[in-house]
């Protein structure tokens, strides 16, 4: 029993689209990175938030995201009513991240971010063995 648990959890987690059905467009994930050769990309889903109340800073190797929006008004029944959307979220930054060239862009409810790769020259030497 074990043994087959284990199957499966490597089966998902190593191919995690290969047991995605029709239904899955309802499920999809308020967010999600991409890590290219050049750049990590990300997506934020951020519905009902305007460029203006999204905050992104880099804190300490963290990326800090802040959205707040709020609204009030009356309807034509003169009841009044209220609308708040929040997002707060941090992620650790890797090392190999230019954090001083972040680029973000909010379109359509959505937050877009790249940052992009150190260029990194890979340095090898040879250990002599005794």
């Amino acid at each position: 029993m074990l043994d087959t648990m284990d199957r499966v959890f490597v089966q998902t987690t190593t191919f995690p689209r290969a047991h995605r059905s029709a239904w899955d467009w309802q499920a999809r994930a308020d967010w999600d990175v991409v890590e290219e050769e050049t750049e990590v990309k990300m997506r934020f889903d951020m519905p009902g938030l305007d460029k203006e109340d999204v905050k992104v800073a880099v804190e300490d190797d963290v990326l800090v995201i802040k959205g707040e929006h709020k609204k009030e008004g009356k309807d034509n029944d003169s009841w009044s009513w209220r609308s708040f959307n929040s997002y707060d979220t941090r992620i650790q930054l890797p090392d190999n991240l230019e954090k001083d060239k972040i680029k973000a862009e909010l379109k359509n409810g959505v937050l877009y971010i790249s940052i992009p790769k150190t260029k990194a020259e890979r340095k090898v030497i040879d250990v002599q063995i005794q």
